[in-house]
């Protein structure tokens, strides 16, 4: 498996050591933003060092009859008296024998930047990446020295501050003698009986990696979702409009709804209006219509006449030879010969005063003139129907 390590040298992130080993060949690029590991395509493994300064281990023994979130709880009531910063500003993890303290606003601005990278990636402290089991070893990686100690601790060291800090350690513990992996003179000097050798990451293979404890943690976005879908512009494009269109049109649908129920009430009111001026509004429309027509006076006069039909027939009255009326309908049919067509235009334009419609029209046109069948009725029982509301006897 191809990989790289990326050796970030600042909390900026502006100083970046790639080192790449392809083919057993070891090659290291400097990169002066984090945002040049995008360019990344012929890996599939991105092993990630930040500085020492960023983070802190401790020896941890973690409880396996204990949940993770207990152990971490231990951890952090073990070591939170060894610093400043509140516990809120940090981060916690644990790893084999080991608990990690690392800072909060570093690793989330961090992580930022790799979840656009389709990688698999680890994220690790720089002293680990050549640490030993059970061993005190100091290794030499371009500028600086890496600590890490068998209580799994660690930290790092330019080459200005080796000497200091070396005096240190030795002060401390007399017997410290660590594995060296460097060429320094000086440093070599301090251990006699210790052997050196070079550190190479040749020799770092991915099951190396894998014992490492890693801090990355995905943060989603629609940034990272686009790039690991791998979508075009197009396909963003297109997506953006989609989901507008799902949140919009069911919104809008609602909005509709709302109006046709408003003109529905409207209409309703209005015909109850018509039909009997006292009432002030509706509640139970098909209650009330019953109720209207069981308080009508009934009367056994054959003589039926629906309100207004008499004016309108005044306007083709001549050529009227037929009408007969249905009042269980509250329709009549009319038969008209040799109307004037724009009379009969005339007539059927002036119905809307009178709140007649035309409900069935079967005439035939011959010579300027209309004749044949029409059906009439009002225009607000119509509406009743359309409420379910049928006239009782």
């Amino acid at each position: 498996m191809n990989f790289y390590i990326a050796h970030i040298k600042d909390t900026d992130f502006k100083s970046i050591d790639l080192y790449s080993s392809l083919n057993k060949k070891e090659s290291k690029t400097k990169l002066n933003s984090i945002e040049d590991l995008y360019k990344i395509h012929d890996a599939e493994f991105l092993l990630i060092l930040i500085p020492a300064s960023e983070v802190s281990s401790y020896e941890f023994t973690q409880n396996k009859l204990l949940s993770k979130e207990i152990n971490i709880a231990n951890f952090i009531s073990e070591v939170d008296s060894n610093f400043i910063d509140p516990v809120s500003e940090n981060e916690y993890f644990l790893s084999k024998d080991a608990g990690y303290v690392v800072n909060k606003n570093f690793l989330l601005k961090l992580n930022t930047y790799l979840s656009n990278i389709n990688l698999r990636i680890c994220v690790s402290p720089e002293y680990l990446i050549n640490s030993k089991s059970a061993e005190d070893v100091i290794t030499e990686l371009s500028d600086k020295f890496f600590f890490s100690f068998r209580d799994k601790s660690g930290f790092s060291v330019s080459e200005e501050n080796l000497s200091q800090y070396l005096d240190i350690i030795i002060n401390e513990n007399p017997n410290y003698e660590p594995k060296i992996y460097s060429s320094n003179k000086y440093l070599n000097s301090k251990f006699n009986n210790s052997s050196s050798q070079n550190f190479s990451f040749k020799d770092i293979s991915i099951e190396i990696i894998d014992s490492l404890p890693n801090f990355f943690k995905i943060n989603y976005s629609l940034n990272f979702i686009f790039k690991k879908m791998n979508f075009s512009k197009f396909h963003i494009f297109t997506s953006v409009i989609s989901l507008f269109l799902i949140i919009s049109i069911p919104n809008y649908l609602i909005y509709i709804n709302n109006q046709y129920a408003k003109t529905y009430q409207q209409a309703t009111f209005d015909i109850f209006k018509s039909i009997n001026k006292d009432i002030k509004r509706v509640i139970a429309p098909k209650n009330q219509i019953d109720q209207i027509l069981i308080n009508a006076p009934t009367s056994n006069n054959t003589d039926f006449k629906l309100p207004e039909f008499d004016r309108f027939l005044q306007f083709g009255e001549k050529y009227i030879s037929n009408m007969a009326i249905d009042p269980v309908n509250l329709s009549t049919s009319i038969k008209i010969e040799s109307m004037p067509k724009l009379q009969f235009t005339a007539l059927k334009k002036s119905s809307e005063e009178f709140g007649i419609l035309f409900i069935e029209e079967n005439i035939q046109t011959l010579n300027g003139t209309i004749s044949g069948n029409i059906n009439l009725k009002y225009k607000w029982l119509i509406l009743l129907t359309s409420l379910g509301i049928e006239k009782k006897n």
